[in-house]
């Protein structure tokens, strides 16, 4: 299950005035290479809307079937936050819809 848990508004190449959905993933323990220690990591991504800003406000909160993967991608410069670094980076992270009822058949063995 994947999370609404903001929502922005963007501009297209056409200047006009667009909503996205920021989706965030379940909760992962990850062991971090240098320490060991374990971290708590959710995936976040953004989807494309053509809601308006009180609908987006009101999804705040609702959970949709899915997942967040980390997909390959063409290499991109991304500034790292609180810091002056770039780093580039082959990667995003992209929302993956689950048909619930193609999984409850196969579960329930129907």
């Amino acid at each position: 299950m994947v999370t609404v848990i903001n929502f922005k508004k963007r501009k297209n190449s056409k200047d006009e005035d667009f909503n996205t959905l920021e989706l965030q993933g379940e909760v992962e323990l990850i062991q971090a290479v240098d320490t060991g220690k374990f971290y708590a990591h959710a995936r976040k991504a953004s989807i494309t809307s053509t809601l308006d800003d009180a609908t987006c406000k009101a999804l705040i909160g609702t959970k949709f079937p899915g997942l967040i993967k980390k997909v390959d991608c063409e290499g991109y410069n991304y500034k790292v936050p609180g810091t002056n670094d770039t780093i580039v980076l082959n990667h995003q992270y992209q929302y993956i819809a689950v048909d619930v009822r193609a999984e409850q058949a196969v579960f329930s063995g129907d």
